[in-house]
């Protein structure tokens, strides 16, 4: 289950950091319009590296030829020399910090805006299965962790490559004895931050998990504040939120003790490395002063410092890179899942519809279920024709207003629309067709005008108002302190259910759809209004197929046609009045008494 805290999250990849560098090396292509940029960066770190390297030449110059009284005049040219190398390479470490910066959130916006859009074409099945707060985590946090190692980890990790190697090169030529002393003082520090690297991919991974559950605790006690009071549940969601977070924070600090290890451990050996190469190189100073000076150590201390530097970073490195390849694997495994509703080759468009929809003996079973919603069912909705759903709780009347706006597809036979399986037609035309509003209204945090224009971008305000008319929200909504300009808040609750339902069905019907699909929309509205709803509806959309999911008897008095679901199929059909005379079974179900409803034979 996505979000789990153990880090078992579904997906190609695992919390184990088998594919760590792959996960990584995936976001190449992303890279290509940047390359101007690398290059860049990568010249000007050539330059830091060559103006750091340098100046531990001048100061052997200094050491052997000024300081031992010889060549007294060289002084100032040199500290000159050196000076504008101290200066140099702090000026090209700003602008590679630049050309990083301007690289590292360039990457990151285009990565972020690519996974949105990834996820606005998953299915609704994806996001029925993840946890909210985890695609927040993995759209947010999880591409800035890769942004800071690609944007800056990479170029860093390049210039000290650089001046590892330049650095090495020049040990070679001032003593090649002391050179191979350096190398093989290092090779516990890379073996040490090999092993890290291994164990903090794990713990970045599990971090990261937990944050995302963190993430969806907040979001949830967020949207759900009011049922949390209603229930007086406030200390135990307080707890559970603690709980989380402490969770974190020990895997944080177990990030930081493997950090602390290994920054320990790297700091004495590299220290006493340098112990090592003092004492054998003034050892030679001492008896062979004329073949290795005093300038040379001191050069040779310059340089191994150098060293020391970019090996001793390489566990800073190491850490941020293994955080982005855990960040990677979280990211590929959205990136990976591909929609399961798309258009199949060859779709084609609807350019126009009739609104006939017919389900030929359609059977449906939800992902990751093994219990079929409908079976055999058979259903013929005629253009232009109000039909009502009717049936218990599970007999699957969501399940066909979900697959005749193609949410999902059957998992047998056939839905068609004007005689064309929906599968033949391309996912955005059934769409502008086929319209939803749905029982529990979602409204977005913005202003009442720009939830209608979901419906229809381009609407004029002619059209917003003549669809909030129709759904009977213009009355309050000229009473709101900016009219079409009030934003409703998180979901829309600034308003009430009845208000946040008709605001949704006038979204809904802006767009004057030749199908309307109405999941019990108007549930939280009085019979009156809802009649005059429907009325208005009839006059705002004539020859408008709607097919309704209804459960009072004075929504289905609206109906053309009723269709009665039993156990997937569909048991019965006619007007209320002919299936209240002849069908005991919707007599049954109308009087909300499922357990006789399921006892009664048709």
């Amino acid at each position: 289950m996505p979000g789990d805290t153990t880090g078992g999250l579904p997906g190609p990849l695992d919390a184990r950091g088998a594919r760590p560098a792959g996960s990584l090396r995936r976001f190449l292509p992303q890279t290509k319009p940047h390359r101007f940029n690398f290059a860049l960066a990568a010249f000007v770190s050539l330059g830091i590296v060559t103006a750091q390297v340098a100046e531990p030449e001048f100061v052997k110059r200094i050491v052997d030829e000024v300081l031992s009284g010889k060549f007294p005049q060289r002084l100032v040219p040199y500290a000159l020399i050196t000076l504008g190398l101290g200066l140099t390479w702090p000026c090209l470490a700003f602008c590679r910090r630049h050309i990083s910066a301007w690289i590292a959130f360039g990457l990151e916006y285009e990565m972020r805006n690519d996974l949105y859009a990834h996820m606005q074409h998953l299915s609704v099945d994806f996001h029925d299965g993840w946890q909210s707060g985890e695609l927040v985590t993995r759209a947010v946090s999880d591409i800035a962790r890769i942004r800071r190692y690609v944007g800056f980890g990479l170029i860093f990790m390049f210039q000290m490559g650089m001046q590892f190697v330049f650095v090495l090169v020049m040990l070679f030529v001032v003593d090649a004895r002391l050179a191979v002393i350096a190398i093989v003082s290092t090779a516990p520090v890379i073996i040490v931050s090999y092993r890290f690297s291994i164990l903090y991919h794990q713990i970045s991974r599990q971090s990261q998990d937990q944050q995302g559950d963190l993430t969806t605790i907040v979001e949830e006690s967020a949207t759900g504040v009011r049922i949390i009071k209603a229930f007086g549940r406030m200390p135990e969601r307080s707890a559970l939120f603690r709980a989380q977070a402490q969770s974190i924070f020990n895997t944080n600090m177990r990030g930081v003790a493997a950090r602390k290890r290994l920054w320990t451990l790297d700091v004495f050996l590299l220290g006493m490395s340098i112990i090592g190469i003092v004492l054998f190189g003034g050892l030679q100073v001492i008896h062979n002063p004329n073949t290795f000076s005093i300038g040379d150590l001191a050069q040779f201390v310059f340089y191994q410092q150098m060293l020391v530097w970019p090996v001793r970073e390489m566990g800073w490195i190491i850490a941020q890179g293994q955080e982005a390849s855990a960040a990677a694997e979280r990211v590929w495994e959205l990136l990976d899942t591909h929609p399961d509703i798309k258009d199949s080759p060859g779709a084609q468009p609807l350019e126009t519809s009739t609104g006939r929809i017919r389900f030929e003996n359609v059977s449906f079973t939800y992902p990751e279920s093994d219990t079929a919603i409908l079976e055999g069912f058979d259903l013929d909705i005629r253009s232009g024709e109000t039909l009502a759903l009717v049936g218990i709780t599970g007999s699957g009347k969501t399940t066909v207003a979900a697959l005749a706006s193609r949410f999902y597809d059957p998992t047998g036979g056939r839905v068609t629309l004007d005689g064309r399986d929906l599968r033949d037609l391309t996912v955005r035309s059934v769409r502008k067709h086929a319209t939803v509003a749905f029982e529990d209204p979602i409204l977005f945090s913005v202003s009442i005008r720009e939830n209608l224009l979901m419906g229809k971008p381009d609407a004029t305000d002619e059209e917003v108002w003549d669809a909030l008319v129709a759904a009977r929200a213009d009355d309050f909504v000229r009473e709101l302190p900016w009219v079409l300009d009030t934003r409703v808040g998180e979901q829309g609750y600034s308003l009430s259910g009845g208000q946040r339902q008709r605001v949704a069905l006038a979204r809904a019907v802006i767009g004057r759809p030749r199908i309307l699909i109405l999941d019990n929309p108007l549930s939280s509205v009085d019979v009156h209004t809802e009649a005059a709803i429907e009325s208005a509806l009839r006059e705002r959309l004539p020859g408008s197929t709607c097919l309704l999911i209804a459960h009072r008897p004075s929504t289905l008095l609206l109906a053309d046609r009723i269709a009665v679901l039993r156990d997937g199929k569909l048991h019965s059909t006619g007007t209320h009045h002919e299936l209240l005379v002849n069908d005991p079974y919707y007599r049954n179900v109308l009087a909300a008494d499922a357990t006789e409803a399921e006892e009664v034979n048709a």
